[in-house]
C-alpha cells in the first residue's frame, strides 16, 4: 500500500519549502498558512459545549477555533520528546443537575442579601442596646449560613464539572499520519520519524511501521548510534554486557567452587557482579557443569 502523501516531485518541493520556513519562521508562532499547506479537521468527538474545532496541517501544525480563538496555532506540550496537544472538553449539564445547582445558588443569594442588609443596619448610629446586640447575633448566624451555602454550591458545582469533563490528548505526529497517510496495514501501528527528529512532524517525514520495523529503524538513529559508541569507548559493554562463552562459564564455575570472591570474578571476566551471582545461583547457565 502507498506510504507517502505526495508524489516524489511534490515531496521534494515540499521539503525545500519546509527548510526555508524553518530558517525564517517558527512554524508554531505564525497563524498564516504556507504554500501547499493543507488543513484537515481533527475528530475530537461530539456533544461538547466548548464549540471547539481543531485542525491539523500536513506541515505538522495544529490550530484551534473556539469562542476566543479564531485559528490560533497551538504549541502544545512535550511528552517523551514528542509534541502533544491536550484539550479540556465539557459535556452539557443534565436538567436535574442544573435544577439542583440553581436551588443551591438561590440559597446562597438569599443569605448573601440578608448579610448585606444586616451590615447596613448595624452601620446606623440610631441602632443601639438590645436591638444592636440582636442584629449582631443575627448577622453572625447568617454569616455562618452564607458560608455553608457557598461551600455547598462550590462542592456541587465542582463535582458536576468533573463529571462532565473529558480530556482530549493526541500526539501531533500521529494526527498528521492519521489524517494525511490513511493507507496502512493493521500491523503498522507505529508512526515513525524518518529523520529521527521527533519534532519534525511534516507529513513527508512520517511513515507507518510495524513495531518490529520501528525497532530496526530506531537502531539507525544518530543518537542511538552515538550512545552505543560512547558506551563502547568507555568500556560499558566489556564491563557489563559481553557474553560469556561455554568454556569461560565452566572455568568460572570452577573458580566459584574454589571460593573465589564474586567481585574478583566480575573483574576477571569483565562482567557485572549480578551476572556472576545469577550463575552462582543457577539462574543463568544452569545446565553447564564446572570444569574439572
Amino acid at each position: 500500500m502507498p506510504q507517502s502523501y505526495t508524489c516524489p516531485v511534490l515531496t521534494s518541493v515540499l521539503r525545500d519549502d519546509i527548510l526555508i520556513i524553518k530558517k525564517t519562521l517558527d512554524l508554531n508562532t505564525t497563524a498564516m498558512s504556507f504554500a501547499r499547506e493543507e488543513w484537515r479537521e481533527v475528530n475530537i468527538g461530539d456533544g461538547f459545549i466548548n464549540e471547539t474545532r481543531l485542525e491539523i496541517s500536513n506541515f505538522g501544525r495544529v490550530r484551534a477555533y473556539n469562542m476566543i480563538s479564531k485559528g490560533k496555532i497551538l504549541k502544545g506540550s512535550m511528552t517523551n520528546g514528542y509534541r502533544i496537544i491536550r484539550q479540556r472538553l465539557f459535556k452539557p449539564r443534565d436538567q436535574e443537575t442544573a435544577k439542583q445547582l440553581l436551588e443551591l445558588q438561590k440559597q446562597f443569594l438569599v443569605h448573601s442579601k440578608k448579610v448585606s442588609l444586616l451590615n447596613k443596619a448595624l452601620v446606623k448610629e440610631s441602632v443601639k442596646g438590645a436591638e444592636r446586640r440582636s442584629l449582631a447575633a443575627e448577622l453572625e448566624s447568617e454569616t455562618l449560613l452564607l458560608k455553608t451555602a457557598k461551600s455547598n454550591y462550590t462542592l456541587f458545582y465542582n463535582k458536576d464539572l468533573k463529571k462532565r469533563t473529558t480530556y482530549f490528548g493526541a500526539l501531533v505526529h500521529r494526527l498528521v499520519a492519521e489524517n494525511f497517510i490513511p493507507d496502512h496495514t493493521q500491523e503498522q501501528t507505529v508512526v515513525a520519524h524518518l529523520d529521527h527528529d521527533k519534532l519534525n512532524n511534516v507529513v513527508t517525514n512520517l511513515k507507518w511501521m510495524t513495531p518490529e520495523e520501528n525497532m530496526r529503524h530506531q537502531q539507525l538513529s544518530p543518537s542511538v548510534i552515538a550512545d552505543k559508541q560512547k558506551k563502547k569507548q568507555s568500556g560499558f559493554y566489556e564491563a557489563g554486557f559481553r557474553k560469556l562463552s561455554l568454556t569461560k562459564v565452566m572455568y568460572l564455575k570452577k573458580l566459584l567452587n574454589e571460593g573465589v570472591p564474586v567481585r574478583n570474578l566480575a573483574r576477571q571476566f569483565k562482567v557485572t557482579e549480578t551476572h556472576i551471582v545469577k550463575i552462582k545461583n543457577k539462574q543463568s547457565w544452569a545446565s553447564v557443569e564446572a570444569a574439572s
